[in-house]
């Protein structure tokens, strides 16, 4: 609900502040006085775009305010002000403020925001019924939104299963696509990967043979030079049958016993003689290892140099695969690992075609059942709808929906269009090209009505919702927008006082001429002020004794029928 607005050189409105109740608020006044700019304000605030035209021509900027009721059954509203940085508890203050030159601003709970926050909000908070509303009820999509907001909860339900089923039918369909198109390449990748698995199979290498063969060949192929060095350093070390000359072994063992002599004299020789002892021991080991090499030069080797160097070729064929032996057997992991994944993919493609031809069942299946639900809440919604345009002066009108199958999409398979014809040698057609502005006006209040009977708004504005009416349809757009502001705050902006009379507030702009401009002022009547003003309505003028009997009347009879709906909705 909207508990008050304050708006400062909007049009002709130099300065206003008025607080809104609960129930049936109208806006009257003169023609030219300024109402439109209060449903103004009430755009800016609801975030509509802003227009420095509409900045009052002697002021440098324009400041519209209002206090918002947050209910708790709207919460999301206050979650979104929260979000973007402001405060919202039980109520919110928004505000628009307009620079002659410059951009806009906005704020939501004390904090600015874009105008987006506010557009987030007002849909929450506030059903506005004006010329650019009416735009929008002959917009297709808002048609078909407009009839499942109808359907309550079996439609929701019936939603929620058609876009589970839309989206994986779609998931699946978008796979089987992928699948079919790279098909070919699939099949090119699964033989390259076969054939590579294959030879690499066929010459099985083990881990790091590349390396043991590359040393085995080098030593085949330096076998003659090892085995001559490997025989000299054995000899010079051990000694041998061909040279008497005494070998390194000895001498060192020599030089160790006489220095081992020495040092049990003089205990400094000890670290030298113990030096010489050690590699007394390490030529003696070093020369018995030469001794095994060359007794068993060649016997462990297990193949010729011809058959090592044949081997690395086999191993050097596999570099297609990668550029050492490691990378290519790291590539036979990956590649066995590939070629299942790919031959898996083979074999769902071949189950593919009945699992999406199940999801397609599945999601007919959910579009049948939407239409179904779309289709019973149409032709309920219409009968009603039809009793209160014969109520508002359209006693020939009908409103229906036309819920026709068409392709899936992600709101359903149907074509939805909202019908209107104004009289029955009409035929019904697209409401957006057969029905006038003072028309719609009048559904959109049937439509409200009808809705209100099983859900609520905060607060519903209507603008030239009277438009083109007068006598006894007027004064039932009054009692129907007292039933819907018996639930509802509902704000009437009317030049009709058969509607005002029906008001639980009565809000008058009037313009006076101070000789610097028109200056329009904001202010709540009550009480003779009230009568007078819609006295003023009736005749024209001001003064007229029989518009003021008139007057009472028309706010009497209100009075007694509102009576009579508090008593209902009590009981």
């Amino acid at each position: 609900m909207i508990s008050s607005i304050g708006i400062e050189n909007l049009g002709v409105i130099t300065s206003a502040h008025i607080d809104l109740g609960a129930g049936l608020t109208a806006v009257t006044g003169e023609t030219g006085a300024g109402k439109t700019m209060f449903v103004t304000a009430l755009d800016l605030l609801t975030g509509a775009r802003a227009d420095a035209s509409t900045v009052r021509r002697d002021a440098d900027r324009a400041v519209v305010e209002g206090v918002f009721a947050l209910p708790q059954d709207r919460r999301t509203a206050a979650d979104r002000i929260v979000e973007a940085g402001g405060d919202a508890d039980d109520e919110a203050v928004l505000t628009r403020i307009l620079p002659r030159d410059g951009r806009a601003r906005a704020t939501a709970g004390g904090r600015t925001v874009p105008a987006g926050v506010l557009r987030d909000v007002g849909r929450e908070l506030v059903s506005m019924h004006g010329q650019a509303e009416q735009l929008t009820l002959r917009a297709q999509a808002q048609q078909r939104e407009l009839l499942d907001a109808l359907t309550g909860e079996d439609g929701a339900a019936a939603r929620a299963e058609y876009a589970e089923a839309f989206a994986e039918h779609r998931r699946l369909t978008d796979e089987l696509r992928r699948l079919e198109s790279t098909r070919s390449e699939r099949a090119a990748r699964m033989d390259f990967l076969r054939n590579a698995l294959e030879a690499i199979d066929a010459v099985r290498p083990t881990e790091g043979e590349d390396e043991e063969l590359a040393a085995l060949a080098a030593r085949l192929g330096a076998a003659e030079e090892l085995q001559q060095a490997a025989g000299r350093a054995h000899d010079l070390i051990m000694g041998s049958d061909w040279d008497d000359a005494e070998s390194a072994t000895a001498l060192v063992a020599q030089a160790s016993e006489s220095l081992s002599r020495a040092a049990s004299v003089d205990a400094t020789l000890t670290d030298a003689a113990r030096s010489l002892e050690d590699v007394s021991v390490r030529m003696a080991d070093a020369g018995a290892d030469l001794s095994s090499y060359l007794a068993g030069f060649g016997d462990d080797e297990g193949m010729s140099l011809e058959d090592a160097e044949a081997r690395r070729a086999e191993i050097s064929s596999l570099n297609a695969y990668g550029e050492d032996l490691e990378a290519v057997l790291a590539f036979e992991e990956q590649a066995g690992r590939e070629l299942l994944d790919l031959e898996n993919s083979e074999a769902s493609l071949g189950d593919m075609d009945g699992t999406v031809a199940a999801a397609h069942a599945r999601l007919d299946e959910a579009a049948v059942a939407l239409r179904e639900v779309r289709t019973r809440s149409a032709e309920e919604f219409s009968a009603s709808v039809g009793d209160e345009l014969a109520a508002l002066a359209m006693p020939h009108a009908s409103l229906s929906f036309a819920v026709t199958q068409t392709t899936p999409a992600a709101h359903g398979a149907d074509d939805v269009r909202l019908l209107f014809s104004s009289h029955a040698a009409a035929a019904p057609a697209d409401i957006g090209k057969t029905a006038s502005g003072g028309e719609l006006s009048r559904v959109m209040l049937a439509i409200e009505v009808v809705r209100a009977r099983t859900e609520r708004f905060p607060t519903f504005v209507f603008d030239e919702v009277d438009a083109g009416v007068g006598g006894a349809a007027a004064v039932e757009i009054g009692r129907r927008l007292a039933r819907l502001a018996s639930g509802s705050q509902v704000i009437v902006v009317t030049h009709l006082p058969q509607v005002a009379a029906w008001a639980d507030h009565h809000v008058v702009v009037r313009k006076t001429d101070e000789g610097t401009g028109a200056v329009s002022g904001v202010r709540e009547l009550g009480g003779e002020d009230r009568t007078e003003e819609l006295a003023r309505m009736l005749a024209g003028v001001s003064g007229s004794a029989s518009a003021r009997a008139h007057a009472e009347e028309l706010l009497s009879d209100a009075e007694s029928e509102k009576a009579r709906f508090r008593v209902e909705l009590m009981g």
